[in-house]
């Protein structure tokens, strides 16, 4: 039997695997077949000034991103944003 409880939701499973080592589960734990293919990302050219580029720079170190996948996150939010104000 399984020590590793059934979750009602995501948040119930991170507040668990955050105060639990899942070093202590693994013969209980099994394979996934699961499978990850990153998205084909299309190169694009901006030009931004230079204090902004320094900007984006230290706010994504800070978040341990690359500038380029912070500007990805900046994008893909301000998307959404604004595809929700546009319905």
């Amino acid at each position: 039997m399984s020590r590793i409880p059934e979750f009602k939701d995501v948040k119930e499973m991170a507040e668990f695997w955050d105060t639990h080592s899942s070093a202590d589960y693994w013969k209980e734990m099994e394979e996934s077949d699961d499978t990850f293919t990153r998205p084909t990302l299309k190169p694009l050219s901006i030009r931004i000034e230079q204090s902004m580029f320094r900007k984006v720079k230290s706010l994504a170190r800070k978040k341990g991103l690359t500038y380029n996948a912070y500007i990805r996150l900046l994008l893909a939010e301000g998307l959404e944003r604004d595809m929700r104000e546009v319905k």
